[in-house]
């Protein structure tokens, strides 16, 4: 089993989010308009998008874009934040517990789900891209993907040594750590080539490899 490779940039099948024609709360419409741009830009570079082609692919008026809106990069801002914190939500739902090494292993098969998903990887790419012309999207990507993931493993791993059973100085930057060696080889093989997946097994093998390290890294000394 292969972790899907993201579809290929460029011209593709149209992208079509038109509204409803009946009453849509500004929420909704605002909503619609910031998924409908982030499908583009994913599929086409903040270079290859226009806020013509939004308006084009969710239907409208170019005035009824602006009023959310004042350019393009704001836009590109507002749906760079909304996909990572969407991709980012199964993370919040995670529920330690259990066998150490078992949790650990769950934990990076979540983060697999989400940091290696074709998606998340051409977003990653995408942001790259832009980051010295646009620097916010940069910055929100680490608040919403790195960071939540660090948050929520590291207090898992506070808990441990709080219980005894691991000894670190900071368990935040450990969280880091151990992501790094579950993952971050992949992700960067990924990043350099999205067509070339990890297979299943190989992202069960890195993961196990890096807690194992980790826990005998970390233990109680006696």
């Amino acid at each position: 089993m292969t972790i899907s490779s993201p579809r290929a940039a460029g011209p593709g099948p149209s992208i079509r989010q038109r509204l409803p024609s009946g009453a849509v709360n500004s929420a909704d419409r605002r909503a619609r308009i910031v998924d409908a741009a982030a499908e583009l830009f994913i599929a086409h570079g903040y270079a290859g998008v226009s806020m013509e082609d939004v308006v084009t692919a969710v239907g409208g008026s170019k005035s009824t874009l602006y009023r959310y809106f004042t350019d393009k990069t704001e836009l590109f801002r507002a749906a760079v934040e909304g996909r990572i914190g969407r991709l980012s939500e199964p993370l919040r739902s995670f529920q330690p517990g259990g066998d150490v090494t078992a949790t650990l292993r769950k934990f990076g098969r979540y983060l697999a789900d989400i940091v290696l998903a074709p998606e998340a990887i051409a977003l990653h790419r995408l942001v790259q891209s832009e980051a010295e012309r646009i620097p916010g999207p940069g910055e929100t990507f680490l608040e919403h993907a790195p960071a939540v993931g660090n948050a929520i493993l590291g207090r898992y791993l506070a808990e441990l040594c709080g219980q005894g059973v691991l000894e670190l100085e900071d368990p935040v930057l450990a969280a880091g750590q151990l992501f790094q060696a579950m993952l971050g080889g992949l992700q960067m093989r990924m990043l350099m080539n999205p067509a070339a997946p990890p297979t299943r097994k190989e992202v069960e093998r890195s993961i196990a490899t890096a807690v194992e390290i980790f826990l005998n890294g970390a233990k109680t000394r006696t």
